[in-house]
C-alpha cells in the first residue's frame, strides 16, 4: 500500500441559506475559473475518517455509509415543484432510464465497498436490485479503456481504445443520448470526473483521441444535454463566453437554480472532484446530490428521461492502488445509486435503472473480512484496467435480459435502446470477435490435449486449439488454466509451411536480454514435422496480457527470420494477447478449470498481418503452422502441455519438446482463411 501523507482540512460546515428551490442566484455567470483544481495526488492530505457517528461538521464528502458526522442533507436536493413545471398535461409521464457507471468497479471493489460500510459483504443498495449478471469488456484494442467501453456502453459499437463515439473505421455512430433526444426524452450527466472525461463523453462526442480535451470539450458544447454536472471547469472556461446555457459554480448556486429552458451546466472543480477521504469543499456537491438533483430536474417534464451517472474516481483510486480512497468512491457511488432506487420506488414513471462498470481496474482481491468503517484487507495486481469481468445489477422489464447470465457489455446498449423506444424486446448486439479469452466464437478446435498436467501445482493445462483468420490477422484461441505470475505459454508460427527454414530447422536463437526474449531462445525444441521452420513467436510469461498499442520485455509478440528479426536480436512485433476471466490460476485452481480436455475458453491472441508480413503477405497467400507449448518461465524446463498434443505423457523437463504435430491454415493475399483449420501430418 502507498504510503499517505495524513493531514486535517477543515471542512466548510454548509451555508444553511443554501436551500434547493430557492431564488434563482446568479446563474447566468460563467463558473469561478480562478478556484484552486481539487489536488488528485496521492499526497494529499486526508481528512481523516469518522467512524464514531458523533461530529457536527458537515462533511460534504462523507458517503453516509459508515456513521460520520451530520452531513449535509442530500435529501433537500432541487424540489421538481420549484422548477418550471412544463409537464403538468395529465398524460401519463414518460419512462425514465437511469444508466449508473462505477468507473473501474469490478466484484472486488462491490464486495469490498460493502464490507467496509456494513462489515459485510452483499451489502450494498446496488446489490438489492432483481436483475444480476457479470458483464465482458474487451474492446478492439483486448484490454478496454475507458473511452473504448464507454462506446460500447453508449453506442452499442465496439472500437478501439482512445477513440469517443466512433467505430473501428471512425464512422460516428448515434449514442443513447442522440438516441433519446430524437425521441423527444430529456437528457443529463452527472460525473465526478471532468466532464471531458471519457466515460461522459463517449455518451456525447464523436472524436478520434479522447486526449484531445479542447476538441472534446467543443463537441460538448454542440449539443449540451438538458442538464450536466460534474468537473472540469479548466476544460471549458474559454468556451462559457459562447455557450447559451445556465452556468453553475457551486452547490449553492445549483440548489438556487431553476430551470429557464436553456441547458444547466454545473462545473464545481477546476479539473476532477476530490477524493471523498480529501474533503470536498462547501461548494461541491456529493456524487448523491448532484444525481438527486439531475433526477428532480429531469423528472419535470411530461416526456420520458435518459440520466447518465458515473462515479469516476473509483478508477482514479484504483490506478493508484489507494485502498484508502477506493472505497470511500465505492460508497459515494452506492449512495447516488440509493439516490435513484429511492425516487425510483415512488414515481409513476417506467423505470428502467441499470448499475454496472466500463471496466474493471487494478485486479483488486479482499483477502480478509473487516468490521464497519474498517478498510478490509486488499491486494491489487497493478495499477491498470483487466479483463475482469464486472457485476451489472438492474431493475426493470427488459433488465431480465441480465439476470443470471454472463454478457458482453455491448447487451447494456441493447437494453437501453429498446427502452428508449419503448420496445417489448431487446435486439441482440452484433458482437466482433474479440480478443479477450472467450473463444466460443472460433469456430471448432482443431486439436485438444491428450495428457494431464501436473506443471505448477495442476495449474496450467492448455485443453484446446483454435486456430483461424481474417484481414485482421492470424487469431490463436486456447483453451485451458494459466497461472499467474509463473510458467510461459508460447505460441510458435511458421510463416512459410513447407520452406523448412527457421527455429527448429536450421535456425537457433541467441537473444539475451529481456525476459520473453531469453525464454524464446533457451527453450529447446526438436521438430520432427518435414517443412516446418517457426519464423515467430507469441510468448505470455506468468499469464500478462498485451494491448495493440504496447510493447513488453514479458509479453509480446518476436520475430527471429527474414523481414522479421534476427535470431540474436528478436523484432518486438504489436499483437494482441488477453485472457478469459475466470481461467487464471492465483494461489488455486481458476474457477472455471474443467476436466483434461474439457476447460473451455481461456488464452486469445490476434498476431496482425501487418506484423508478420510488414512487406505485405503474399499475393497468393502462404499456409501458416502453429504449435503452442507450455513452458517454464525461463523456457528451460518444458512440460507435456502442448497443443496439438505431444507424442508422451512424460514432461521433458530440460530435454527437447518434440513437436511431432502442427496445425496448419492456408489464408489468401488478404489474410482471410480458404479453408478450415487442420492437423499436419
Amino acid at each position: 500500500m502507498k504510503v499517505r501523507c495524513v493531514g486535517l482540512l477543515l471542512l466548510a460546515a454548509c451555508d444553511p441559506a443554501v436551500e434547493p428551490g430557492g431564488g434563482v442566484g446568479e446563474t447566468g455567470g460563467a463558473p469561478d475559473t480562478g478556484d484552486s483544481d481539487p489536488v488528485d495526488s496521492d499526497s494529499a492530505p486526508e481528512t481523516g475518517r469518522d467512524t464514531s457517528g458523533g461530529g457536527d461538521t458537515a462533511e460534504t464528502g462523507d458517503t453516509g455509509h459508515t456513521g460520520g458526522g451530520d452531513t449535509a442533507d442530500t435529501g433537500e436536493t432541487a424540489d421538481s415543484g420549484d422548477t418550471a413545471d412544463s409537464g403538468d398535461t395529465g398524460a401519463a409521464p414518460g419512462p425514465a432510464i437511469l444508466l449508473y457507471i462505477g468507473d473501474g468497479m469490478g466484484f472486488e471493489h462491490v464486495a469490498g465497498g460493502g464490507m467496509y460500510a456494513t462489515g459485510s459483504a452483499g451489502s450494498l443498495v446496488m446489490e438489492t436490485l432483481p436483475m444480476q449478471g457479470r458483464l465482458r469488456t474487451a474492446s478492439l484494442s483486448g484490454v478496454t479503456d475507458s473511452a473504448a467501453a464507454g462506446t460500447a456502453l453508449a453506442t452499442g459499437n465496439k472500437t478501439y481504445n482512445e477513440r469517443l463515439g466512433v467505430d473501428r473505421d471512425l464512422a460516428s455512430v448515434e449514442n443513447l443520448i442522440e438516441r433519446a433526444q430524437a425521441a423527444g426524452y430529456a437528457v443529463g450527466v452527472v460525473t465526478t470526473d471532468r466532464l471531458v472525461g471519457a466515460t461522459p463523453s463517449a455518451f456525447l462526442v464523436h472524436e478520434e483521441d479522447r486526449g484531445d480535451y479542447a476538441a472534446v470539450a467543443s463537441a460538448w458544447t454542440t449539443n449540451l444535454p438538458d442538464i450536466s454536472l460534474g468537473g472540469g471547469t479548466n476544460d471549458f472556461s474559454a468556451l462559457f463566453s459562447s455557450m447559451s446555457a445556465q452556468l453553475v459554480s457551486t452547490r449553492g448556486d445549483l440548489f438556487a437554480a431553476v430551470n429557464d429552458g436553456r441547458p444547466l451546466f454545473g462545473t464545481f472543480a477546476g479539473n476532477t472532484f476530490p477524493f471523498v477521504v480529501e474533503g470536498y469543499s462547501a461548494d461541491q456537491p456529493t456524487l448523491e446530490e448532484m444525481a438527486q438533483y439531475a433526477i428532480d430536474y429531469l423528472d419535470d417534464t411530461a416526456a420520458g428521461f435518459l440520466l447518465v451517472v458515473e462515479g469516476a474516481r473509483i478508477d482514479h483510486a484504483s490506478h493508484a492502488m489507494d485502498e484508502d480512497s477506493v472505497y470511500d468512491e465505492v460508497l459515494s457511488f452506492d449512495d447516488a445509486v440509493s439516490a435513484g432506487v429511492s425516487w425510483a420506488s415512488t414515481t409513476p414513471r417506467d423505470v428502467t435503472m441499470v448499475v454496472t462498470a466500463d471496466h474493471e481496474c487494478g485486479g483488486l482481491s479482499i483477502t480478509g473480512a473487516s468490521a464497519a468503517g474498517v478498510i478490509p484487507t486488499s491486494t491489487w495486481r497493478w495499477g491498470e484496467h483487466t479483463n475482469a469481468d464486472v457485476p451489472v445489477y438492474a431493475s426493470g422489464t427488459l433488465t431480465s435480459t441480465f439476470d443470471g447470465q454472463r454478457l458482453d457489455h455491448l447487451w447494456v446498449h441493447a437494453v437501453l435502446a429498446a427502452s428508449i423506444d419503448q420496445a417489448s424486446t431487446v435486439t441482440s448486439p452484433t458482437e466482433p470477435t474479440l480478443v479477450d479469452g472467450y473463444t466460443s466464437d472460433l469456430g471448432a478446435q482443431v486439436a485438444t490435449q491428450p495428457w494431464s498436467t501436473s506443471f505448477g501445482a495442476g495449474y496450467n493445462q492448455l485443453d484446446g486449439l483454435y486456430l483461424v483468420s481474417d484481414a485482421d490477422g492470424l487469431r490463436v484461441g486456447v483453451d485451458g488454466v494459466f497461472e499467474r505470475g509463473d510458467n510461459a505459454v508460447l505460441v510458435l508460427i511458421d510463416l512459410d509451411y513447407g520452406g523448412a527454414t527457421g527455429l527448429g530447422a536450421d535456425l537457433a536463437l541467441a537473444d539475451s536480454l529481456d525476459v520473453l526474449d531469453v525464454a524464446l531462445s533457451t527453450t529447446s525444441l526438436s521438430v520432427s514435422v518435414p517443412g516446418v521452420g517457426f519464423d515467430a513467436a507469441f510468448g505470455a510469461l506468468g499469464a500478462e496480457e498485451i494491448g495493440l498499442v504496447q510493447l513488453s520485455e514479458q509479453v509480446g509478440l518476436r520475430g527471429f527470420d527474414g523481414d522479421i528479426g534476427a535470431p540474436d536480436d528478436l523484432s518486438w512485433l504489436a499483437a494482441i494477447n488477453n485472457f478469459d476471466d475466470g481461467n487464471i490460476a492465483e494461489g488455486a485452481a481458476a474457477a472455471d478449470a474443467g476436466a483434461t480436455g474439457l476447460t473451455e475458453n481461456g488464452m486469445e491472441t490476434l498476431l496482425p498481418w501487418t506484423s508478420l508480413f510488414p512487406l505485405g503477405l503474399p499475393a497468393g497467400g502462404t499456409t501458416v503452422a502453429v504449435s503452442v507449448v507450455l513452458v517454464n518461465y525461463g523456457g528451460d524446463w518444458g512440460s507435456n502441455q502442448a497443443l496439438p498434443g505431444l507424442a508422451s505423457s512424460t514432461e521433458p523437463g530440460a530435454d527437447p519438446i518434440e513437436i511431432v504435430q502442427v496445425a496448419t491454415l492456408s489464408v489468401d493475399g488478404s489474410g482471410v482463411a480458404t479453408g478450415a483449420a487442420a492437423l499436419s501430418p
